[in-house]
């Protein structure tokens, strides 16, 4: 079969792989359905604690349940499912014990599905059972595409504390930040205002209900001056970060979503503004509740999708989302 593979040397080509078998345990075999291209795979390459080498990316991956191993109770042939990437949890760590299970070591940085083992930008996927969550019959075939992206948005969100009335800045308009925007919107956030230098991702702010979107690159000052309560940073630059704490208040807060290697904090803001800053790393309880976030069309998502390629069309995927050419592209492997 054809998949995206991140290569050993840290390089991300179109491969023939072997159709992967099922095998003993409670593991399940999936024909993938759609399967996400995320920014962070992107820059695999940089991210050397989460992305290991020589093993075939894809971690927003959703399909039908082909074949079902020893021990796995609950789930049927057919059945539609979506693959939380960081569910094979340990169950015994100290971070699993205590609820802490996007903290479990076991599920997100040695075991993560597309980031440390095969992932669903390929035909066929084995995994753990731990790792689905069935997809209502209901739900469109686009949106069960976007429960993990949307996952990680939802818990920005939450960890940003109470929107209603707040103004809000979403810095960086790709897929979560447009995610972060509606999601804002829906918790209740009175201003919300989006930062994103290129254009094509900019004309989503409307249908993301922002009230404005800035070019960072031509009007950083104007984003500095909004003094608002909270920053969604989604750009996980350097650029975007700085900009995000000098556009807070005192005593405000900034989420860091976006992933990113660089010293763009800035200790005396912190300290002289008292702000606080808090990291969002993957999803815990949100994967389910955005499920029907999406299932019953309280997110919308559709229109942020726009493209469906097929797995040989992926590499130049890749090349667009780079360029910040598109929003998001969905691979369907199975055509």
């Amino acid at each position: 079969m054809h998949a995206m593979v991140f290569t050993e040397d840290r390089a991300i080509e179109l491969q023939s792989r072997p159709a992967p078998t099922l095998g003993l345990g409670e593991v399940v075999e999936l024909d993938i359905d759609l399967c996400g291209i995320c920014g962070s795979d992107l820059h695999a390459a940089e991210l050397t604690q989460v992305y290991t080498g020589e093993h075939i990316l894809g971690h927003e991956a959703v399909g039908r349940i082909r074949a079902i191993g020893s021990g796995v109770a609950g789930w049927e042939i057919g059945q539609r499912v979506s693959v939380n990437p960081n569910g094979n949890t340990c169950g015994v760590c100290e971070n699993c014990r205590a609820g802490r299970r996007n903290h479990c070591v076991h599920a997100t940085l040695e075991l993560a599905v597309g980031l440390q083992v095969d992932g669903g930008l390929a035909p066929m996927l084995v995994t753990g059972a731990k790792t689905l969550h069935a997809i209502p019959d209901h739900m469109g075939r686009i949106e069960s595409a976007w429960i993990e992206p949307a996952a990680t948005a939802l818990r920005a969100i939450r960890l940003a504390g109470d929107l209603a009335g707040r103004s809000v800045l979403v810095v960086g308009g790709g897929p979560i930040g447009q995610l972060a925007c509606r999601l804002a919107r829906h918790a209740g956030a009175d201003l919300l205002w989006l930062a994103e230098p290129s254009a094509e991702r900019r004309r989503y702010a409307v249908a993301s209900k922002v009230d404005r979107a800035f070019d960072p690159t031509t009007e950083r000052e104007a984003v500095v001056a909004l003094d608002v309560d909270v920053v969604i940073e989604c750009s996980g630059s350097e650029h975007g970060t700085r900009m995000g704490i000098a556009a807070l208040r005192p005593q405000g807060t900034m989420v860091v979503v976006g992933g990113g290697v660089h010293p763009g904090l800035d200790p005396m803001a912190i300290l002289l503004k008292e702000l606080r800053i808090q990291g969002s790393f993957t999803y815990v309880d949100e994967f389910d509740e955005v499920t029907k976030l999406l299932a019953d069309g309280d997110l919308e998502v559709a229109d942020l999708t726009t493209a469906i390629v097929s797995i040989d069309d992926a590499p130049s995927a890749f090349e667009l989302l780079r360029a910040a050419e598109t929003m998001k592209v969905l691979v369907a492997p199975n055509g």
